[in-house]
């Protein structure tokens, strides 16, 4: 190991706080496969050695850090105060070391799950067929052998050279993580590109990284063929789809638009079984990767300009995957069991990748959804009944608005429900921790919390992990009371290998993202001209540096140098608060403000945080100010459900309209309009009256990837969508505020 790497075992055999789970340990030699196991059985760290005594003071701030005008203290995990955790065990420095620990000791559990379709009946089974470790170990080191010798041949190289970054293009399936795998069998790196990204990102990203191989579905043919002529450096296109030797020489005699690259080499076509039986016909001996071999080059949707490609080495995998055990707890009861997880979020976000990592680390069984539409998702739950399962906010208030709609059918139903649900929430606000009441276990689950489980396919879920948007505290607090299940809400970003810090499951004040985790510090670097400062009211802009937080940009030394300092502080962009506990909440965003006609300073993002992070109405929202005016719009979009049961008290026909009507209606008729927007901003806390929206257009999703005005992880494109949305902006600034005469 580096004189830099710190293990999770290195911490717990010398830190006297951790004396009773070393005990635990003693029967076993240190770094042994016995060891780990009985090693994950014992986490998470948080439980050692008093977890009541953690809560209280999460994170703290180093000794010592304090003396630096302009900046804040550094903080670090309690857990971990005087080193930084960039990986489980010394034997587990990489994130294939972690694979090939499940693999040894887990060779039958089930590894990556799919609902097979019969032709005959045009219907989707009722259950998961899995194929074990065991089998897709074999799988993905046949594949990368594969790949190696097919793109090898090509170059005309040595079979085993692996200089080159593998491609992927598809949405989530069984053969994106069988191609991650094989890439990291053989220490190759990958790419992987949005489908939603266009044509003209996916060119950059390929010429850019001189890919010389891009994996793709099949769904994704016709784009790949059109997109072939502008590939400088692809010769080997791979379709994860069936396709049979007729199809394959069709293909590659008559619909391969261009027959050589910009280097010479021929351009050939293969399905991912033939390279696999090549693999297995020429097997190469895998190569592992080390801590510093480069896993993936992770391309941001940037908000500005061409994305920027996120240098991810196995070190910072590793970090990521300590930080995860550390964290996360399964239940006795539930410990050496085949458990799942549905990866449902896109693997070309790097959140769901860290998660699936975590999965094979630990010995999941990870489902695919049986057609890549969100809308089967609970379909696909209800069928998998995943142990975990990450989401983003805009899928929890869809839940909320269903379960709402569900309990509303009758009155009894109702009133009993809100009985439920008051207990719960007052509970939850009074008291952290899972309620293990007797009158929880025996008369609310069964009157109603396993009903509401089972109709999301959540029955066997122990928490719901969400992150990359602010959500509703309301929210929040509505599904753990319905659910009775831990919801943890984490922050991260690309260019941190997703999550860094990981609110618990069940605490009383709900709404933070948590601690920094054992792999990372932070500190916070003051914005004088947004009016914080650090070092004063612990607000600043949010600065990681560790093991999991990235070097460098691809090939771009340029933005690099704009991000991370010559200490190796990395700013994120993103102003955060710490408060007592060592928690992080973020609350705005540096560099996006304005002033408006009066001269007040606004902070869009910090208004649309609020705004989702309030209230259950909106799952997305475009705040704009015009210099010249006095008061902000905005384009918001509803959810549809809980718009029609709160304006549906005062108005019944509204719950007789379909999404479309009522977008319509709250567009044309402003009476119905301003009572729509007033309801909205009595959510609000924390805003001045100038802050809030005096006007809005709504739509059911406004905000769009085709109309270019979010990035794929939903950000907004904020100088594209005031472009786009222009002439609907000055509408509602000619039809003026609705809310002027009211008391804000």
């Amino acid at each position: 190991m580096s004189t830099r790497d710190y293990a999770l075992t290195d911490l717990i055999e010398s830190d006297p706080r951790f004396e009773r789970l070393k005990i635990k340990l003693a029967g076993y030699r240190k770094g042994s496969d016995e060891y780990i196991h009985e090693l994950y059985s014992q986490l998470p760290l948080t439980s050692w050695p008093n977890y009541k005594k953690y809560l209280k003071k999460q994170a703290a701030a180093t000794p010592n850090s304090d003396n630096k005008a302009g900046f804040s203290p550094i903080y670090r995990s309690s857990l971990s105060p005087e080193h930084l955790v960039s990986c489980l065990d010394k034997n587990l420095k990489t994130a294939y070391d972690h694979f090939m620990f499940s693999v040894r000791n887990w060779p039958q559990r089930d590894c990556l799950g799919s609902r097979p379709f019969h032709e005959a009946t045009g219907t989707w089974e009722e259950t998961y067929h899995f194929e074990s470790y065991s089998t897709v170990s074999k799988k993905c080191h046949y594949i990368g052998s594969g790949i190696l010798s097919l793109v090898n041949t090509k170059r005309k190289r040595q079979l085993d050279t692996n200089d080159f970054t593998v491609a992927i293009l598809s949405h989530n399936n069984p053969e994106w993580i069988l191609t991650d795998l094989a890439c990291q069998a053989y220490s190759l790196t990958n790419t992987a590109l949005y489908e939603t990204l266009g044509p003209q990102t996916s060119e950059y990203i390929l010429n850019l990284t001189e890919a010389p191989i891009l994996i793709f579905a099949k769904s994704n043919m016709y784009n790949v063929l059109k997109m072939l002529p502008s590939m400088k450096f692809i010769n080997t296109l791979v379709c994860m789809g069936k396709l049979s030797d007729n199809e394959l020489k069709m293909l590659n005699d008559s619909l391969i638009p261009i027959e050589f690259n910009s280097l010479n080499e021929k351009i050939s076509l293969y399905s991912l079984d033939q390279v696999e039986r090549i693999g297995n016909l020429n097997e190469i001996p895998a190569i592992p990767p080390t801590p510093d071999s480069l896993y993936t080059i992770s391309f941001t949707s940037g908000t500005t300009g061409l994305p920027k490609g996120v240098e991810m080495t196995q070190r910072n995998i590793a970090s990521g995957i300590a930080f995860a055990f550390s964290t996360f707890r399964i239940p006795p009861d539930k410990r050496n069991q085949q458990l799942y997880d549905m990866c449902f979020l896109p693997l070309a976000h790097i959140f769901e990748r860290m998660v699936v990592l975590y999965d094979l680390a630990i010995g999941f069984g990870i489902g695919f959804l049986h057609k890549p539409d969100p809308t089967v998702l609970v379909d696909d739950l209800k069928v998998l009944k995943p142990y975990a399962v990450a989401l983003v906010p805009r899928i929890l208030t869809r839940f909320e608005a269903g379960i709402k709609n569900a309990l509303d059918k009758s009155a009894v139903q109702r009133n009993v429900a809100n009985t439920i649900l008051d207990s719960k929430s007052a509970r939850f606000t009074t008291k952290g921790g899972p309620d293990k009441s007797v009158m929880n276990s025996l008369v609310y689950h069964r009157v109603l919390i396993d009903k509401v489980r089972e109709s999301l396919g959540l029955s066997n879920s122990s928490f719901v992990i969400t992150g990359s948007a602010p959500i509703s505290k309301d929210t929040l607090l509505f599904l753990r009371s319905a659910l009775d299940i831990g919801i943890r809400q984490g922050y991260g970003l690309t260019e941190s290998f997703a999550g860094v810090c990981l609110c618990e499951p069940f605490e009383k004040d709900v709404g933070s993202c948590g601690a920094i985790g054992v792999s990372a510090e932070c500190r916070l670097k003051s914005v004088p001209e947004m009016g914080y400062h650090a070092d004063k009211d612990l607000k600043g802009e949010l600065q990681l540096r560790g093991p999991q937080i990235f070097e460098k940009y691809f090939k771009d030394p340029n933005e690099t140098a704009k991000v991370i300092d010559q200490d190796g502080w990395f700013s994120t962009g993103d102003v955060a608060f710490i408060d007592v506990k060592g928690r992080i909440t973020v609350i705005d965003r540096v560099k996006n403000f304005f002033k408006l006609a009066h001269g007040e300073y606004i902070a869009p993002e910090k208004i649309e945080n609020i705004y989702l992070s309030s209230c259950p109405y909106i799952t997305q929202i475009f705040v704009f100010g015009d210099p010249l005016k006095t008061f902000l719009v905005g384009i918001v979009g509803i959810d549809v459900d809980t718009v029609q049961s709160t304006l549906g008290a005062r108005h019944p026909k509204i719950r007789k309209w379909t999404g479309e009507q009522l977008v319509e209606n709250l567009n044309q008729d402003k009476n119905l309009r301003k009572e729509f927007l007033n309801k909205i901003n009595k959510c609000i806390d924390g805003l001045q009256g100038f802050e809030k929206l005096h006007n809005i257009k709504v739509g059911i999703e406004p905000l769009t990837l085709e109309d270019d005005v979010v990035t794929p992880t939903l950000k907004i494109k904020r100088a594209k969508a005031s472009k786009f949305f222009e002439d609907v902006l000055y509408q509602l600034y000619d039809e003026g505020s609705l809310i002027k005469e009211e008391r804000l």
